[in-house]
C-alpha cells in the first residue's frame, strides 16, 4: 500500500481523533457566535400588549403590598402582641409541637419585621426582572421572574397568617393580601401569553454530539 505524501514528497499527517473533535467544536462555536449576532442585530419590534399588561397588574399589587408594608409597621406593636399570644396559647394547648417558651418574645418581636421586609425585597426583585423582560427581549429574564412570582405566592399564606390573621388586625388586610395573591399570578399568566412568546426568542435547544467515529 502507498503512504499518501504532499507535494514535497512528505507523508501526509492524519489529524488525531482530538484535533478532529476540536475542529467540529471551532465550527460549532462559530455558527453559534453568528447566530447570536444575527439575533442581536434583528429588530424584535416593540414588546407585546401583554407584557404591558402583565407590568400595570404588576404595579396593582406591589401597590397593594406597600399598603401591607405601611401598615404592618404602623400596626408592629399590635401584631407581635397577637402573635405573642398566639405563641403562648400554643405551648399551653400542644406543648409538643408548639415553639420553646423562652423563645416566645424573641419570635414575636422578630417574625413581623422579617416577613415585612421581605414583601419589599420581593417586590424588590420581581421588578427588575419583569421590565428586563422586554428591555433586553429575553425569555430568560421572564422564566426567572415567573420563578420568584412562585416562591413569593408560596410564602403570602404563611405572611398573612403570621401578620393579620388576628381579632386585632382589620380583616381588609386579610382581603388585601389574597387580593394580591390573585394579581401576581394575572401578571406571570400574562407573561406567557401567546403574543410574548412569539414576540421572545426561541429557547436554545440541546443538540445531541456525536458519540463516536467509524
Amino acid at each position: 500500500m502507498t503512504t499518501p505524501t504532499g507535494g514535497d514528497d512528505t507523508p501526509e499527517r492524519v489529524p488525531s481523533m482530538a484535533e478532529l473533535d476540536a475542529l467540529d467544536m471551532a465550527k460549532i462555536a462559530a455558527g453559534r457566535t453568528s447566530v447570536d449576532k444575527h439575533l442581536r442585530d434583528e429588530d424584535p419590534g416593540p414588546p407585546p400588549a401583554s407584557l404591558r399588561h402583565a407590568l400595570t397588574v404588576w404595579y396593582t399589587q406591589a401597590a397593594l403590598g406597600l399598603v401591607s408594608v405601611v401598615y404592618g409597621f404602623v400596626a408592629l406593636g399590635t401584631i407581635g402582641d397577637a402573635l405573642r399570644a398566639r405563641l403562648a396559647d400554643g405551648v399551653v394547648r400542644d406543648p409538643r409541637n408548639a415553639a420553646p417558651a423562652s423563645n416566645i418574645d424573641s419570635l414575636s418581636s422578630t417574625v413581623p419585621p422579617i416577613l415585612l421586609v421581605g414583601i419589599l425585597v420581593a417586590l424588590a426583585v420581581q421588578y427588575p426582572l419583569l421590565t428586563a423582560v422586554a428591555r433586553h427581549h429575553s425569555r430568560n429574564c421572564r422564566n426567572f421572574y415567573v420563578t420568584v412570582v412562585v416562591v413569593t405566592l408560596l410564602a403570602i399564606p404563611v405572611g398573612v397568617d403570621l401578620l393579620f390573621a388576628y381579632p386585632e388586625v382589620p380583616t381588609v388586610m386579610t382581603v388585601i393580601a389574597w387580593v394580591q395573591f390573585g394579581l401576581l399570578i394575572l401578571s406571570a399568566l400574562f407573561t406567557f401569553r401567546r403574543d410574548v412568546n412569539l414576540w421572545l426568542p426561541a429557547p436554545m435547544r440541546l443538540r445531541p454530539g456525536r458519540t463516536g467515529r467509524y
